[in-house]
C-alpha cells in the first residue's frame, strides 16, 4: 500500500451524517473497507509470527546425544 492507512482514512471521517450516508452508497467506501481489513490482516499475521518467534525463543534447546 501506498499510502498508510491513518491518512487514508482522514479523508472520509466527517462528523456531517449526510455524507456518511453518501459514503454507505459509494464505491471509494467498498474500497476503502477492504483496504483497511487487508490492513489489519497484514498486521494480524505479523503479530502471529513475531509471538510464533518468541515461543521458539523460549523453549529450551534439547541436545541430540
Amino acid at each position: 500500500m501506498a499510502r498508510d492507512v491513518a491518512e487514508t482514512v482522514e479523508e472520509y471521517l466527517s462528523e456531517d451524517p449526510a455524507k456518511w450516508g453518501k459514503l454507505a452508497s459509494n464505491i471509494q467506501w467498498r474500497r476503502l473497507q477492504l483496504l483497511l481489513l487487508r490492513e489489519m490482516l497484514v498486521e494480524l499475521r505479523k503479530l502471529n509470527v513475531r509471538a510464533l518467534e518468541q515461543e521458539g525463543a523460549r523453549k529450551p534447546q534439547v541436545r541430540a546425544e
